[in-house]
């Protein structure tokens, strides 16, 4: 959308009960005064959105439109800065919004909506003082010497309001994806490709490559759940981390809130267990039993009877972002696929001495539960997991990274092929158990990069995953002869009591090659 009518009349078609706080007819007739008065689509925009926040803040308190007075605009001013997303409390949009509210009540008096139009003016006037606001802090709190403003401000909200959601959600995406084309994040970008589509061997996504709806879905999971090669973090909070945490810089209608709203999205697996009369569906986290009351973009004629559905949830557990998957799951399959995922769940969990929360589980291997409940849909017959080790529980507990010269060799070996920074946390991880267990005296090591070669084998023999021979490890370890890293190699696994696939260093692809194994 693109002129200020249509989002007015989205927020009216929503939910009509707007009208009840502002008519509509009133809004678009002062819109309209201001096109003809010379105001560009841009402003109109702007005076749109001060007008939502005045129907938001009227809508969560107890006062009426032509009833505000002074003290009930500073109440507004103050609570907006608090509850709204993107409205700075400082001195010049402060002015702005008072500014708005001035002009829309002296047109609404002349139209004979309201018989008083002098209080959005006389809040201005206490507010702002010499160019700078008073009374406020910039959190929208009143100060403590007029503390007596807190007993009768209007309660916040459980979560902040987003102007245009639906826009700068669009907004975003669009430059999250913009910035993750560029070259440098191409191998980033083909790994997490080869992990959603590929890593089975069958193209086994569920949308057809090439597609819209296939972009779509990748970027959704590429954003918010692939873990980047260079820092293991999630390409969300690299964005972030790159140009919002320092203090942010506003890029046309992205905003900061919005994408620290974004980075509290959780990858829900739920089922549909009802619809309320406004259109809402009661959802339940298959994993952990949690309610959630959500608008989801499905039609009125889908059955979900057995379908569960998979997507990001945001915005207090309210929101689900646009890409959701559906899975038709029959009760065999479905008790077969939740067994499967309990019982892989407590496999890994033996590393963090068997704690290991769904959400912690799911965050670490996500492309794991969007396969595996692809497998089930598609009635693929995958057999138990039944993998244990007979490891005492001291000796799976990881010990802490250690900082030598042989911990610094396996990143540098490591780093400039395909594995991740999750990786060579795990390969790290495999070489400080090592000396922990092995009573190895690290001093006496003459040649390091033996023992990072052997590490760095052991650890591909763990998971399964790499198709790289001894020649091709020997290149990756500076020319470190097969026999060399095969004999440090056996001693480390002997001493680990390793095993294919074992827990303690195990990643996502050898979790799901040790799944179909």
């Amino acid at each position: 959308m693109d002129n200020v009518f249509d989002y007015v009349a989205d927020f009216y078609e929503q939910d009509p009960e707007w009208n009840s706080v502002l008519r509509q007819n009133y809004v678009d007739n002062y819109l309209r005064t201001k096109s003809w008065q010379g105001a560009d689509n841009d402003r109109l925009m702007q005076i749109w959105e001060h007008i939502t926040m005045l129907c938001i803040f009227l809508g969560n308190s107890e006062n009426f439109l032509g009833d505000m007075r002074r003290e009930d605009f500073i109440d507004c001013v103050g609570w907006c800065g608090r509850n709204v997303s993107d409205f700075p409390l400082d001195a010049d949009h402060v002015a702005d919004f008072l500014d708005t509210m001035a002009d829309l009540y002296s047109h609404l008096q002349k139209k004979k909506v309201i018989t008083k139009n002098n209080a959005p003016a006389e809040a201005k006037a206490k507010l702002i003082v010499d160019g700078k606001l008073q009374l406020l802090d910039s959190t929208g709190h009143f100060q403590s010497q007029v503390d007596r403003y807190n007993l009768y401000s209007t309660p916040d909200l459980p979560a902040k309001v987003f102007l245009n959601i639906g826009e700068r959600l669009n907004d975003l995406m669009q430059s999250l994806q913009t910035y993750f084309s560029h070259s440098r994040f191409r191998r980033d970008v083909e790994r997490a490709n080869f992990l959603y589509g590929g890593v089975l061997l069958s193209g086994a996504a569920e949308e057809k490559p090439g597609t819209p709806e296939y972009l779509q879905c990748f970027w959704d999971y590429f954003l918010f759940d692939y873990h980047m090669i260079e820092n293991d973090k999630i390409p969300l909070q690299h964005f972030y981390d790159e140009f919002c945490a320092g203090g942010f810089t506003r890029d046309g209608k992205v905003s900061r809130d919005v994408l620290l709203e974004l980075l509290k999205a959780e990858l829900v697996l739920f089922s549909v267990e009802g619809r309320t009369e406004d259109g809402l569906y009661s959802c339940i986290n298959v994993f952990t039993g949690q309610d959630y009351m959500l608008m989801l973009p499905i039609g009125d004629d889908v059955d979900t009877k057995n379908m569960y559905f998979m997507g990001h949830i945001f915005y207090n557990n309210s929101m689900v972002m646009n890409c959701l998957r559906g899975t038709v799951l029959l009760p065999a399959a479905y008790k077969r696929f939740m067994k499967v995922m309990k019982d892989c769940k407590a496999y890994v969990a033996l590393r963090n001495g068997g704690k290991l929360s769904w959400k912690e589980f799911i965050a670490r291997y996500p492309i794991f539960l969007r396969h595996v409940s692809l497998l089930y849909a598609a009635f693929v017959r995958v057999d138990n997991f039944d993998y244990e080790t007979n490891l005492p529980p001291e000796q799976l507990l990881p010990q802490p990274i250690r900082q030598d010269e042989i911990t610094h060799c396996i990143a540098e070996m490591m780093r400039p092929f395909a594995f991740s920074a999750h990786d060579i946390f795990l390969a790290q991880t495999m070489w400080a158990d090592f000396v922990h267990w092995s009573g190895k005296n690290v001093e006496n090591i003459l040649r390091r990069e033996i023992w990072a070669a052997g590490i760095i084998d052991a650890f591909i023999w763990a998971n399964g995953v790499y198709n790289y021979d001894s020649a091709q490890i020997s290149t990756m370890c500076w020319g470190v002869p097969p026999q060399a890293f095969h004999r440090t190699s056996g001693e480390i696994k002997k001493a680990l009591s390793m095993i294919k696939h074992d827990p303690r260093y195990i990643n996502e692809e050898g979790l799901l090659i040790l799944l179909l194994s």
